[in-house]
């Protein structure tokens, strides 16, 4: 099944004519240009998506060539909205995003490597437009923030569309749910109302409820829908708000696929509890999301956790296995279609999500070669969000490819350049920082990474970070590192006793594993594994029909 939901129109018209003048060579090399299932590696280079685009990225091609050897066909690109468009005017545009766009798009098509955009990414450091308010903007029909989403969605498939390489892309429901953190807050009744009315909760609930039926929910007895309020997360009536929550989603969606045709959605596969007054509770279903409008997919990140106990338990491959078919059925009965999983969670490293369920350690490579027949039964591709380690770097820029956009300098700090990659040159009392504070969870220590060449002699770099100073003695070109105790105030300021060239700051508290290449692109135990699953998608044949979900499990 190819998720293409329209060709571009050079393929397009491409298609048509050979079809039209029965060129079969034609016709079965425009066919041949994409794969029927796609095997997806989410790509970020040597950094991670929330700075990836002020990177240089260096090592792109070899970087491409592995992920083809591996036997992946295909790279997800993490598109973020504010980098990409930063201004609040919706015709404000990164042109410099674009030109990485356009680089990746090249590099990956020389590669034979298919590419899908993720985009409304709402994690970067970019631009001076508040996040939080464009996303609660994007809710309220008509707004100027909707507008600005609808031409960035344009804008972006504009640019790659006539690809060769260009698959599609995917919006995420995480994206836009931060709106319905007001269920939490501790607001007015005067402000939830006004909240409730201007995102369009009180439009929703009068299209298609009676007052008396809300009133039965919420408790109370309504005069007029204008006296409705966001409700409380743990209160009966926020069944009402997520079911406006999801018809707001459907409707993004069907708008944004207006201007980015084919374009489909990660879907919400868990559950949302609806408590009852008498503290019990059951599970609300976002399903009504699952079609995903005119797309021919829905997208979904899929975790060994849905559906276990999550209590930091660990389960057999065995048993992973045949939860993964069960809960894959019973999405495909609900959707009507497949799933692209753009996010194949086989493990989790990331601290926040430590309680969940996890295979047992041993047997991850055997759940991964054994999950290609679930994998081509009920999903047209499958993605990675790990397939090379990264930290949570906070740096923006860190590879000085932006200049020195995004840094504070005192003195003489240049621009230079060392083995043809983008660097500075830090001169003697001089200062280069970032306000980067805000940007990392805390931990018990940050780490400090950096590539470093004295001009004349060793060099003492020091580095502040908050109230903590960390002296490097930098002998020599390579690479250095260190790290101090937390600091509440963990801003980033560095100086140096002599000239030296500095590039690649890193600055983070958390690796994010993956088992298949390390930080520095060395092979790991599951690479192995991956190599064969893929081998196994390429000859495993769909079966004729999706069993339906068993219900009393």
């Amino acid at each position: 099944m190819n998720i293409r939901k329209l060709a571009r129109p050079a393929a397009a018209l491409l298609t048509a004519a050979a079809l039209m003048a029965g060129i079969p060579e034609l016709r079965m090399e425009a066919q041949a240009a994409f794969p029927e299932y796609l095997k997806s590696v989410t790509y970020f280079g040597d950094a991670w998506p929330i700075n990836y685009w002020g990177t240089e990225d260096d090592n792109m091609g070899a970087n491409f060539a592995r992920i083809k050897a591996d036997g992946f066909n295909s790279i997800i690109l993490v598109i973020p909205w504010r980098e990409f468009q930063p201004g609040d005017m919706g015709n404000m545009y990164n042109e410099a995003a674009f030109a990485k766009l356009d680089q990746v798009m090249k590099c990956a098509d020389d590669h034979g490597l298919m590419v899908t955009l993720r985009i409304g990414y709402c994690w970067d450091y970019s631009g001076e437009a508040s996040l939080p308010e464009r996303y609660a903007g994007v809710v309220q029909d008509g707004s100027n923030d909707r507008k600005m989403w609808i031409d960035y969605c344009k804008t972006i498939y504009d640019r790659v569309s006539d690809y060769g390489n260009f698959q599609g892309g995917f919006i995420t429901w995480e994206d836009f749910w931060d709106y319905t953190s007001n269920m939490d807050r501790d607001l007015t009744r005067a402000l939830s109302i006004r909240l409730a009315s201007r995102c369009g909760y009180q439009d929703y609930l009068k299209a298609h409820y009676s007052l008396e039926e809300v009133g039965a929910v919420y408790g109370k007895t309504f005069q007029d829908y204008s006296e409705i309020w966001i409700p409380e997360r743990k209160r009966p009536e926020a069944k009402l708000f997520f079911e406006f929550y999801d018809s707001f989603l459907n409707k993004l969606l069907s708008e944004s696929q207006e201007v980015f045709p084919g374009l489909s959605m990660e879907v919400r596969s868990d559950g949302d509890p609806i408590y009852q007054l008498d503290g019990s509770y059951t599970y609300y279903s976002h399903s009504a999301t699952y079609p995903c409008a005119d797309a021919e997919y829905a997208a979904l990140m899929y975790s060994v956790s849905l559906g276990q106990q999550n209590m930091g338990d660990h389960i057999s491959a065995e048993k992973a296995l045949a939860s993964m078919q069960n809960s894959m059925n019973g999405l495909v009965e609900k959707s009507g279609k497949k799933y692209f999983m753009e996010q194949f969670l086989y493990m989790d490293s990331t601290e926040a999500f430590s309680y969940n369920t996890q295979i047992e350690e041993s047997q991850v490579a055997d759940y991964v070669k054994n999950a290609a027949p679930i994998l081509k039964d009920t999903t047209c591709g499958y993605g990675l969000w790990v397939y090379r380690n990264y930290v949570n770097d906070c740096v923006y820029n860190g590879q000085f490819a932006l200049g020195l956009t995004g840094w504070d300098t005192t003195g003489k700090v240049e621009k230079t350049e060392h083995d043809g990659s983008k660097a500075v040159t830090l001169e003697k009392d001089s200062v280069l920082s970032q306000n980067v504070h805000g940007r990392l969870g805390q931990r018990d220590k940050i780490h400090v990474k950096f590539w470093a060449a004295p001009k004349n002699g060793a060099a003492k770099v020091t580095f502040q970070i908050g109230d903590a100073k960390k002296l490097v003695q930098v002998t020599k070109a390579g690479n250095y590192e260190c790290s101090i105790p937390w600091q509440e105030n963990y801003n980033l300021s560095i100086t140096t006793d002599r000239s030296v060239t500095l590039d690649n700051i890193k600055m983070y508290t958390h690796e994010q594993y993956g088992r298949i290449y390390d930080t520095d692109g060395n092979e790991q135990d599951l690479a192995a594994a991956f190599r064969e699953l893929n081998a196994a998608l390429d000859q495993t044949q769909t079966s004729e029909a999706v069993p339906a979900a068993d219900s009393s499990k």
